[in-house]
């Protein structure tokens, strides 16, 4: 077995979307043991790195981080180019049922900075409505978010509805060609932090290869 990372690291003043203030403060606190280290962190926005959008996050009353079901989906791996994902990209895969399908589109080289945040690679609303008919068990990519900047994110609200949660700023995923195209079994995990009532959360999200 070989697990892969697929998370984005973060740190001390790692940017939040949409990379104009910081998502995530870190602190050491004063102790009376010199030898034990202690700090705090102040997650100042849940859907900094990589992380997990949950149902409630645009469906009233529905599933939080905690509550959200805990899958381990084998991974269907789409690499794109495209701006704006069209359902031409699923042409090659008729039966997604159960899977995490995972978008990569090489935008991660960029995670980190400011333009990261800035005109990346999004999901169309016709793909969206694609992946809710094949029953995809997840939905996940390697840019800050499924849709842009601007308008009403109807795409997390197609996802969302249909109880597809949504794990954005993915890294690596061009690691997972060679093992799927060997024919190697694949599954993602990416688990949030059970808080309940929050609607995303970090997760370090990994591949596992079998």
């Amino acid at each position: 077995m070989q697990i892969i990372d697929l998370s984005f690291e973060m740190k001390d003043g790692s940017l939040a979307y949409p990379g104009t203030a910081p998502g995530l403060v870190l602190e050491r606190m004063d102790n009376e043991f010199p030898d034990c280290t202690v700090s705090r962190f102040t997650l100042l926005d849940a859907h900094c790195g990589t992380h997990f959008d949950a149902p409630l996050h645009y469906v009233p009353k529905a599933d939080d981080v905690a509550t959200t079901p805990l899958v381990l989906p084998e991974i269907v791996l789409i690499s794109s180019c495209e701006s704006t994902l069209s359902p031409i990209v699923l042409k090659d895969h008729p039966s997604l049922a159960g899977k995490a399908v995972l978008f990569s589109t090489g935008w991660e080289k960029g995670a980190g900075t400011k333009e990261f945040f800035e005109a990346f690679p999004v999901l169309s609303e016709a793909l969206a409505e694609q992946l809710v008919t094949q029953k995809v068990a997840l939905v996940g990519l390697d840019s800050p978010s499924v849709d842009t900047a601007s308008g009403d994110y109807p795409v997390h609200r197609i996802l969302l509805s249909a109880g597809i949660p949504i794990v954005e700023g993915l890294v690596n995923l061009a690691d997972l060609i060679p093992h799927i195209k060997s024919g190697s079994s694949v599954h993602l995990a990416a688990f949030p932090l059970r808080i309940r009532g929050l609607e995303g959360s970090p997760v370090r999200a990994v591949a596992v290869v079998d």
